[in-house]
């Protein structure tokens, strides 16, 4: 099992496998293993920093206020959907075509 420096992920620009660029990890996402983390999924887009504020009512209300919940460009990306061998170019081990599927849903209130 690869170990990899969170920090030299997230901020970095996530590409397709066509090599466009479909945004930045913003977060990731990990559970407990153990006396380990293992990452579960990749926050990426340009809404995925907004994201994080849905935690909190203030949060969610200016997301619903600028119609940000579920927006294109907020994706949710599997661990093994992403290959990660190259941290500085993340790259989608998936199609283009595919990532309306990985699209992050609106969370239920």
């Amino acid at each position: 099992m690869a170990k990899i420096n969170l920090e030299h992920l997230a901020g970095r620009r996530v590409f397709s496998d066509r090599g466009r660029s479909i945004g930045y990890i913003e977060e990731i996402m990990a559970k407990q293993d153990g006396d380990d983390l293992v990452v579960t999924e990749f926050h990426v887009g340009i809404f995925a920093a907004f994201e994080r504020l849905s935690a909190s009512t203030v949060g969610t209300a200016l997301l619903d206020f600028f119609a940000l919940r579920g927006r294109d460009g907020l994706y949710r990306i599997p661990w093994d959907k992403l290959d990660i061998s190259d941290p500085t170019r993340p790259r989608l081990l998936c199609s283009e075509e595919e990532l309306p599927a990985l699209r992050a849903q609106p969370k239920a209130k």
